[in-house]
């Protein structure tokens, strides 16, 4: 026997991010190797009470412990698993790898990935001196497999967070079942996968307040406003960097140039103004200073694909979807 498994999406879940054919003998030789290297402190299955189908939904979560030098779960034998996975170290030392990099996760750090990666492997560090004991959270469902792929794709893989964090105190309370099923509300097992998403990104985000390029766009985007091209190059000099470094850390940070941020801001009052008071266009123009009506609606067209007058009519708030994000 040859076959193979390729992993296939549900309509409840994302495509894999990557992957590779697996041949069943392999991933049962995998499994059985694997299960002899760590063993379960508790484990407690989730049960709805009630169709969760495409809602946010927990699965499993217990507290395991690792001795074994040998323990490795490369996710492209776990492919047919369309779970998201959260682990947290509780004692000793593991390891995380993805396309990113190769990660440590000493007492009180975390990761999140996709368990049908196959890109990622998560493993006792190879110069492991204690056990490495740590706990596990297995959820899925459709809402759930996109904000961990978002929340993944902005912040990384990894996260330091507190025992006190509410989200750990909550899933380590189900202790208290052992080995067994807990019965839950629908509503409480969303509340659970979109809690520890949260609290990662809230994480992520606090990183951010100390990145200095974050910082430096900040202060940029406060003293450009509505500015154009030339007031950019003032606030590069006002900031003490040249204008080439600005336009390098807004590309990073905000995904465009200083000057398309600009134009863009622009076109969003302009859009406001137009759907929110009956000001002439060429009063609009004027306020956003534009001295030619005909510049300011090619700017306009620009962004937005239409004009002025067009989006009067049959523009739409938000706006996000009109703007292209490029010059």
């Amino acid at each position: 026997m040859n076959d193979s498994f390729t992993p296939w999406p549900t309509a409840d879940a994302l495509p894999p991010i990557v992957a590779v054919p697996v041949s069943s003998e392999e991933i049962e030789r995998h499994h059985r190797a694997h299960s002899l290297t760590y063993r379960y402190l508790w484990s407690t299955y989730f049960h709805a009470l009630e169709d969760a189908a495409m809602l946010p939904r927990p699965i499993h979560v217990s507290v395991q412990t690792v001795t074994d030098a040998r323990y490795r779960n490369d996710c492209k034998y776990t492919q047919y698993e369309d779970f998201r996975y959260f682990c947290y170290t509780l004692s000793g030392v593991g390891a995380m790898s993805d396309a990113s990099g190769t990660y440590l996760l000493p007492q009180g750090h975390a990761f999140l990935l996709e368990k049908d990666n196959a890109e990622a492997a998560y493993f006792y560090p190879p110069h492991g001196v204690e056990p490495w004991t740590f706990l596990a959270f297995d959820f899925n469902g459709l809402p759930a497999h996109a904000m961990t792929r978002a929340v993944v794709g902005k912040y990384g893989p990894v996260y330091a967070l507190s025992p006190d964090t509410p989200i750990i105190k909550r899933l380590l309370g189900y202790e208290a079942n052992g080995h067994g099923i807990a019965n839950i509300h629908v509503a409480d097992g969303a509340q659970m996968v979109v809690e520890l998403l949260l609290a990662l990104m809230t994480v992520g985000r606090a990183r951010e307040e100390t990145d200095p390029v974050i910082e430096l766009v900040r202060r940029a985007i406060a003293m450009m406003g509505d500015g154009e091209e030339a007031v950019v190059q003032d606030v590069a000099r006002a900031l003490g960097v040249s204008r080439e470094h600005l336009s390098r850390c807004f590309q990073r940070r905000v995904g465009m140039s200083p000057r398309q941020f600009c134009l863009e801001q622009r076109v969003r009052r302009a859009c406001l103004l137009l759907k929110d008071t009956d000001a002439s266009i060429k009063t609009i123009a004027a306020q956003l200073g534009y001295a030619e009506y005909s510049n300011f609606v090619h700017a306009f067209r620009q962004v937005t694909h239409m004009t002025p007058t067009e989006f009067r009519r049959r523009g739409f708030l938000p706006l996000a979807q009109l703007f292209s994000g490029g010059e």
